[in-house]
């Protein structure tokens, strides 16, 4: 593994997965100075860092966004939930993303359509830490959880990452994983001006709660609550001069924030929303199109909301559908209108029953497509986990 240049740096700040326009949103496109990269030391490989991760990002935001804009309008496959980029003629994802868990890491393999595959591990972490308690709270009080953001960068291609486990305290065998990434490939990616030539994303779900069908009930309404996490890209175009945005600006980073969903098992349908419960949070790097400084940002809250449509639910526990829309009051006050708002969702409910009978969590993948009257594009894709309430 090799320590990439300064324009490493911006490339994974794209990948924490995806929503558009967090500064225009929020005010304007300010936030902390940019970090620099640490300078390299004697070692010639010097293992990657977050500032290597985040210029994976950005390496080159305009392939970064058509990747997720693909993405976002890609059905999810099952076995596994995957959903990205790479799709059929049919538009269901081909990618197969399949988890394994040691019960101190995780290992995620993606195989693509042709056998060729992409590995995302936790041991290519370059920053790791724990989830408070309360993140997993949704499926009992005996679970703990961790994150890792990986790098695995090389001159012709570069791979960045989240990933998440939550296990039971008292059983390694009961967990579940998910995740997104940013795949790159090119020529010169450890040089200052790296050729980009294909970008790939996508989200995932996996665990062994979710391979197979469960027995569902027939009657019963249920509600689901948990988090979801994903990465973004966004150019903008004119309508934000007034903030000091300039057209063709860029912005890549992650969003959090909390899912919900409600399921009729009498009709057999699904829908939910995602940020309609407290704020969705974006933290990333914004690039300006004139000078390309860059700037990082945290935590920003946004009036965001996803809305995902009714779904069908399957009598294997499956559902998917081609219905996500974006909304935001600030875009409105703005003067600015939405021209595309598109995307697909999916998931599986739990093989193991709660409370109640129903499937005790349901879990996924998500990805929507936005433009603005003013130009401005804008891709996202994640995963969540929602805990019966």
């Amino acid at each position: 593994m090799h320590g990439p240049g300064r324009h490493l740096a911006a490339l994974v700040a794209a990948l924490c997965l995806a929503i558009p326009f967090a500064l225009a949103a929020c005010g304007g496109g300010g936030g902390a100075p940019a970090k620099t990269a640490t300078p390299a030391p004697a070692d010639p490989t010097p293992a990657p860092t977050e500032a290597d991760r985040n210029s994976v990002r950005t390496a080159d935001s305009g392939k970064t966004l058509e990747s997720a804009r693909r993405a976002a309008d890609s059905l999810p496959r099952f076995e596994s939930v995957t959903q990205s980029t790479n799709r059929n003629a049919s538009g269901i994802t081909t990618d197969r993303a399949r988890a394994a868990f040691n019960g101190a890491g995780v290992a995620v393999t993606v195989t693509r359509a042709d056998g060729s595959t992409l590995t995302l591990d936790s041991s290519d972490s370059v920053h790791s830490y724990t989830l408070p308690n309360r993140v997993f709270r949704i499926l009992g009080p005996a679970r703990i959880g961790r994150a890792w953001l990986t790098a695995n960068i090389a001159d012709r291609a570069a791979t960045v990452s989240r990933l998440a486990v939550t296990t039971a305290n008292d059983d390694s065998n009961d967990w579940l994983a998910s995740g997104y990434w940013l795949h790159i490939a090119g020529q010169n990616l450890l040089a200052t001006a790296p050729t980009v030539t294909r970008a790939e994303m996508g989200a995932f779900v996996d665990g062994p709660e979710l391979r197979s069908p469960p027995n569902l009930p027939t009657t019963q309404r249920a509600h689901y609550e948990g988090l979801g996490a994903g990465a973004y890209a966004t150019r903008y175009g004119s309508g934000y001069t007034a903030r000091g945005i300039t057209p063709g600006s860029s912005e890549i980073g992650e969003f959090r924030g909390i899912i919900e969903l409600n399921a009729s098992f009498a009709n057999n349908t699904i829908s939910g929303c995602f940020g309609c419960k407290g704020n969705l949070l974006f933290t990333g790097v914004f690039e300006d199109g004139a000078t390309g400084a860059q700037r990082t940002f945290e935590d920003v809250p946004t009036d965001y909301q996803l809305r995902l449509g009714t779904a069908q639910i399957e009598s294997n526990g499956t559902f998917r559908a081609d219905n996500v829309t974006l909304s935001s009051a600030r875009v409105r006050q703005a003067g600015l209108g939405f021209t595309e708002d598109s995307g697909s969702w999916g998931g599986k409910f739990s093989n193991i029953p709660g409370t109640h009978n129903e499937p005790r969590l349901a879990a996924g993948t998500f990805g929507g497509r936005a433009a603005l009257s003013d130009g401005s594009q804008a891709a996202y894709i994640g995963a969540f986990v929602a805990g019966k309430q």
